[in-house]
């Protein structure tokens, strides 16, 4: 094919990625670019496309990120698979539990001029930390205190945004390049790493998923990756109320799953309801809640 036949190269392409936001476009090829894969959601929430595996989707080259915003077409919100990163993010609510606070009263002190994080549309942060390589991302725990959790999987990162009380609110990024974060210090590992013992004064049950992530459930429908440990975690907290009727429970984790992106199979929700029930009637039983 001589030169002046040649069609130029993803011309369809081209025009469909400008009909997105630009900003999300220059801001995943610089995260790709960090060697950090990226994936895209629907504007506006945390919840993948249709179709999609979420973050198991993500993707770590430039043209296929660009294929990827022109089957969109629409200013999608933007996330990072932090798997195999050697990346996690210390999140810190501050609209359900404060979790500013919670840190404080267990004696850590915070400096985020010193660091890589970004303010989360609801006030909180999300603080990127390297793991040393004598510490094993698996062992880490997921619920560190009221309103702390530690990301281990997957993370939305600016310049995404959600709507707060009917307005849209952005990310807003701080402190440089995200591989550019500081090492975890020794308390944070400290705290990710105690698991309760035997004996210890802590007996308090720790729930995986706080109120806020449990009515974006109930809103939004299961994340795909997460469905089993929502559903557990949902299910659960609800069965866990005084002479409520398990019927209705299941009723609604069904309705939930049904307008899930991808929803799973009956017969693997009956599975994991009968699971939290025997899990709650045991409980119970045992004089727990």
């Amino acid at each position: 094919m001589s030169e002046d036949t040649k069609k130029p190269l993803n011309t369809n392409l081209q025009a469909n990625v400008q009909e997105t936001n630009n900003d999300l476009i220059i801001t995943s090829i610089d995260l790709i670019k960090q060697g950090l894969p990226v994936y895209l959601m629907q504007p506006e929430t945390s919840i993948p496309y249709k179709g999609s595996r979420g973050h198991l989707d993500a993707v770590s080259d430039e043209i296929q990120l660009r294929k990827l915003f022109a089957e969109a077409r629409t200013n999608s919100n933007i996330g990072l698979n932090l798997n195999d990163t050697g990346i996690v993010v210390l999140d810190i609510d501050r609209h359900v539990n404060n979790g500013f606070k919670s840190l404080l009263d267990a004696g850590y002190k915070l400096n985020l001029d010193d660091e890589v994080w970004e303010m989360t549309p609801k006030s909180g942060a999300h603080i990127f930390f390297k793991v040393p390589k004598n510490v094993s991302v698996k062992n880490l725990k997921h619920n560190l205190l009221d309103g702390v959790e530690l990301l281990k999987d997957h993370v939305t990162v600016a310049t995404s945004s959600r709507m707060v009380d009917g307005k849209e609110v952005a990310y807003k990024h701080f402190g440089g390049n995200i591989t550019n974060c500081s090492v975890m210090p020794r308390w944070l590992i400290d705290l990710a790493s105690n698991v309760p013992k035997s004996g210890d004064k802590q007996k308090k049950r720790v729930p995986r998923y706080s109120i806020d992530q449990r009515i974006e459930m109930l809103l939004n429908g299961f994340t795909e990756g997460e469905r089993n440990n929502q559903i557990m975690s949902f299910a659960g907290w609800l069965l866990s109320i005084r002479n409520i009727d398990p019927n209705l429970v299941y009723g609604l984790v069904q309705k939930i799953n049904s307008y899930s992106a991808v929803p799973l199979p009956d017969k693997e929700v009956n599975t994991i309801f009968r699971s939290a029930y025997n899990r709650e009637v045991k409980r119970a039983s045992m004089g727990g809640r």
